[in-house]
């Protein structure tokens, strides 16, 4: 167990033996009491980790990633701790990073917007174990006040940049993750849902230049699939016309053990496109658009000014979204993703839409119109703000019934029973007499004297 002593000017000094016995020390410099004794709890528990050969936990680790590099030496001089890595900015470990990177190319476009982010924000050449929890945290305001950024993708930043920070940490380079703390929020970006409704879809179809582009959509929208990761390994021998089923390759879920592919049901609104577009010939669905060179976007968005219809947020994601949100209302929320291809906690967060508001309040009140007769709500209450039209007279509503209950009260005592006049116990009188007498504020009958 370990000692701290004061020192000549306010510093402090901590004396230990080490696992061999050897009496030794080690001064931690300039302090007050309190700050001491608190060094030297977490100098305990570094040696206990040492003696037992364990890695400390993540309270000595982080006090050991915020000492700075002077005190840091000695311990690492001491053998207590590792040699702090020197030189190592930021960009050379994202450019090492990024070196050994094995991901999909979206992922790696995704983590290139954060890098360049974080070069710009900190500084190419600023020290990783310099960078503090405040900056971590000004990082996060900058990309939402300086760079405009939604909350969602905010979100998705500071969820890289704790990837990026984690791998340093494993790396040996820093000893804390400073984007611990840091809450990124929600990825989901309500803004950017939309619900691609069947008469626009009709639009898009008539303004179509081929059978392959009206197929395009048609997938996109009916069956649901990912556009373009899923729509180019689509093979005509993936289609069973007898079965009714398309089997469904999907890259971006392939590294999930069982989930490189997936069967859907041969959607009734999907049946005549792909009968149109099928050329036995061709081995893939589509074979004019393969060219990684073009644009699919592009020409999707030229498709919709064509069709006079207003643009709309991530146009294959929210067609994909809306035929998702029609399946969670057709069939249960398993199956619907079974189909699509995702989770339900995806499902929840990024793909359910409203498909029509109006009508589901109408459905929940029962307020639906049926053959021109409102029902539910509204006939239980049809003709309360007007006459009826037998009497000419406003039509008596429960409050209305009640009020005139009352009024009849007034205008015929008779119908009505004497109250005892007191505090808040009302108390019913018998019929007429001498007992009727009217009791006194204080619930007590008044006296009688004879005359």
């Amino acid at each position: 167990m370990a000692s701290v002593f004061p020192e000549a000017g306010g510093r402090w000094r901590i004396q230990y033996y080490d696992s061999n016995g050897n009496h030794k020390g080690v001064r931690i410099g300039q302090m007050t009491k309190r700050q001491a004794e608190r060094f030297l709890t977490l100098f305990d528990a570094l040696l206990g980790a040492v003696a037992s050969g364990v890695t400390p936990d993540m309270e000595v680790s982080d006090w050991l990633g915020r000492l700075d590099d002077r005190i840091y030496g000695r311990l690492a001089k001491a053998g207590l701790v590792k040699e702090r890595p020197k030189g190592t900015s930021i960009s050379d470990f994202l450019d090492k990073l990024f070196s050994q990177l094995a991901v999909k190319p979206a992922t790696a476009v995704a983590y290139g917007h954060c890098r360049r982010n974080m070069n710009d924000y900190f500084g190419e050449h600023k020290a990783l174990r310099d960078i503090t929890e405040t900056e971590a945290d000004g990082f996060k305001a900058w990309l939402k006040d300086k760079q405009n950024l939604s909350d969602a993708t905010t979100a998705r930043r500071i969820v890289c940049a704790r990837q990026f920070f984690k791998t340093a940490c494993r790396w040996g380079l820093i000893n804390n993750n400073v984007f611990v703390g840091v809450k990124g929020g929600s990825q989901s970006n309500e803004d950017r849902k939309h619900f691609v409704p069947m008469d626009v879809v009709e639009k898009l179809l008539d303004a179509c230049p081929d059978a392959e582009w009206r197929l395009i959509i048609a997938l996109s929208r009916y069956a649901g699939i990912r556009v373009p990761s899923e729509l180019l390994p689509l093979k005509w021998a993936d289609v069973d016309w007898t079965a009714g089923t398309i089997r469904i390759t999907s890259p971006k879920t392939a590294h999930h053990k069982g989930r490189g592919a997936r069967t859907i049901p041969l959607f009734k609104e999907l049946h005549p496109y792909l009968k149109e577009a099928f050329d036995p010939s061709e081995t893939y669905v589509i074979s004019r658009y393969r060219d990684v060179r073009q644009n699919l976007r592009t020409q999707f968005m030229r498709i919709i000014e064509r069709a006079g219809v207003e643009v709309w947020p991530k146009p294959f994601h929210n067609m994909r979204a809306s035929r998702e949100s029609e399946l969670m209302k057709q069939y249960d929320l398993a199956t619907a993703c079974k189909w699509i291809g995702n989770s339900p906690a995806v499902a929840a967060e990024h793909y359910a839409v409203e498909t029509n508001k109006d009508a589901d309040f109408e459905r929940a009140t029962g307020m639906e119109k049926k053959s021109g007769v409102k029902s539910g709500v509204i006939s239980a209450f049809q003709g309360v703000a007007g006459n009826t039209p037998e009497t000419g007279e406003k039509p008596k509503t429960p409050e209305n019934k009640g009020f005139d209950s009352a009024c009849n009260s007034v205008k015929h005592p008779a119908n009505t029973n004497r109250w005892a006049r007191q505090d808040s116990n009302l108390r019913r009188h018998k019929p007429a007499d001498l007992q009727s007498a009217p009791f006194g504020r204080s619930g007590t009958r008044p006296e009688f004297k004879a005359r």
